[in-house]
């Protein structure tokens, strides 16, 4: 689990592992969020099982992808 109290980018990412579960204020996810990096596609793989609780906001861009077979849920934050 991956505990995070400031604002939480996923870029150039592909979920492999069975489970993920992400704790932070504020997402952003996509292919080109942020200019000091290289672009590329966020993919959450079939089989993988991908959940973010978020207390703030939650930013879903081009190129979040998540393949058929994959789970991928958003959760208001509990703390």
């Amino acid at each position: 689990m991956k505990r995070l109290s400031f604002l939480f980018f996923i870029l150039s990412f592909v979920a492999l592992n069975k489970s993920q579960y992400v704790i932070a204020n504020d997402v952003v996810a996509g292919n080109h969020i942020d200019s000091n990096r290289t672009p590329g596609d966020v993919t959450i793989k079939s089989g993988v099982e991908y959940e973010i609780e978020a207390s703030g906001t939650v930013r879903l861009e081009d190129g979040f992808i998540v393949e058929k077979g994959a789970t991928f849920a958003v959760y208001p934050a509990s703390f």
